[in-house]
């Protein structure tokens, strides 16, 4: 190629590029603003398109957006959320938005204690694969040398493709001898905080796949990540701002094919579509185009869990000594918790700095039940086990939210069939923690599905 044929291109280039940018109707609508499609937003607006966002909630963030609460007078997020270190993929899209995760996280190695002093599981600082051997030796109650051993032969075991496809995460603990004790104390709340699907019904592949990127990969990967802010603060909120009037609140009716090519969102005409919207909305919207039943048959439709979250506001920060801790759950006496995360420990504003969220698994359980019945009851449960634990009284409460998101996550079982990013109309690609990532449905699962998605727009 000659240089003035290289200029000629270039100078091609830079009108296209010119185009993407100064004319959103030849831009890339994305359809959902959660973590999804914000992640797709923000990858086509650094590679220089014009990218118009379509959302139908008032706030975007999806299922980890913030909320107004008049019970406590403050804005939260509508659930409690961490990150591991082994989400890369989210620490790099906060990098490129110019967040510093060192600033924006309470980051911390792998220790998880529970609430009564009963359980430890702590990474002694050893380079891979000994660090395997360091939880063993810096961990406790793990019921004997059975626990032990049987811990061992976990981490012997991260082989995702070695799990049958119908082996459920309870079936997988049997086949490695885990004591009753340690599956109530440690790898049921585990599963539940993966998953969101108890270990009898769970996945056990998926669950594996989420173990081997953390706990099998070595300490960095395996710390935890917690926001000092909200979620939104976290980086959604920094491409809502470079979006700014490219952020349309309002629910898209139809997506059709352009006569001209691309494609028509309620008739703005689009180069390309992003569908990074729930699977229920997804099927809706596609159900009218050509060979859409074809191509949807042979998705899985698992039932949806509900995620409940107890936000305490004290009258004081009760420095608990641990940001977060596992709690011993017994639904029969409305102990409802799993974990629970002390906000003194972790959160950067003093008025956050007195609340305390406890994180409840499968909350379908407590359907029925009066919201105050169900704070009484963990108010209960977090006094008696961190008196257990010898840890600080919890301070007076002076208010209490129960916030239930109830569609929270699919249901992790066996032989799920989850579609990926293409489908059979070119320039229309679906993201979302539903589709095929490779994960459960996690914050993280959601980002790589938008990055991909974004990715192969481009590359097109």
């Amino acid at each position: 190629m000659s240089a003035i044929d290289g200029s000629v291109r270039h100078a091609g280039g830079q009108a296209r590029d010119a185009q993407h940018r100064d004319n959103p109707l030849n831009g890339i609508a994305v359809i959902g603003a959660g973590w999804a499609g914000l992640a797709a937003a923000a990858r086509l607006q650094r590679a220089g398109r014009a990218v118009r966002v379509y959302e139908a909630a008032a706030a975007p963030g999806g299922r980890a957006r913030r909320i107004e609460h008049p019970g406590l007078g403050l804005r939260i997020d509508n659930g409690q959320h961490i990150l591991l270190g082994a989400y890369t993929s989210t620490l790099a899209l906060m990098q490129s938005l110019g967040v510093d995760p060192a600033h924006a996280l309470l980051t911390s190695d792998l220790d998880l204690r529970s609430a009564d002093g009963g359980l430890r599981l702590k990474f002694w600082p050893l380079p891979a694969p000994l660090h395997r051997l360091g939880v063993l030796l810096g961990s406790r109650g793990l019921d004997g040398w059975r626990g032990r051993r049987h811990l061992a032969r976990a981490f012997g075991s991260l082989k995702p493709e070695c799990i049958p496809s119908a082996a459920t995460v309870a079936d997988w603990l049997a086949s490695l001898d885990c004591p009753p004790g340690l599956l109530a104390r440690l790898w049921e709340p585990l599963c539940l905080a993966a998953l969101n699907t108890p270990a009898h019904a769970a996945q056990a592949r998926l669950f594996v796949r989420v173990l081997a990127d953390s706990l099998g990969a070595g300490p960095a990967a395996s710390r935890i990540l917690i926001p000092r802010g909200s979620l939104h603060d976290l980086w959604p909120a920094r491409v809502c701002a470079l979006l700014g009037d490219g952020l349309e609140r309002r629910r898209v009716r139809e997506i059709t094919p352009a006569p001209e090519g691309g494609w028509q969102v309620d008739g703005n005409l689009h180069e390309a579509v992003i569908l990074a919207v729930p699977c229920p909305e997804a099927r809706r919207l596609l159900a009218p185009l050509p060979g859409a039943a074809d191509f949807m048959r042979n998705w899985s439709l698992p039932p949806h869990s509900a995620i409940g979250t107890l936000t305490l506001r004290l009258g004081r920060p009760w420095n608990s000594g641990h940001p977060m801790l596992l709690l011993r759950d017994d639904p029969a006496h409305d102990a409802w918790g799993q974990w629970l995360f002390d906000r003194s420990a972790s959160a950067g504003a003093d008025a956050d700095r007195r609340l305390v969220h406890v994180v409840i698994g499968a909350a379908d359980r407590y359907a029925g039940r009066e919201p105050a019945r169900i704070a009484a009851g963990i108010e209960a449960q977090i006094r008696a086990q961190a008196a257990k634990g010898s840890r600080p009284p919890l301070p007076e409460i002076e208010a209490h939210a129960l916030v239930t998101e109830r569609r929270a996550t699919f249901d992790a079982i066996p032989d799920l069939q989850r579609p990926g990013a293409a489908t059979p109309w070119p320039g229309l690609l679906l993201a979302g923690d539903w589709t095929d990532t490779g994960y459960p449905a996690v914050l993280e699962g959601a980002v790589r599905s938008g990055l991909n998605a974004a990715d192969r727009i481009l590359a097109a």
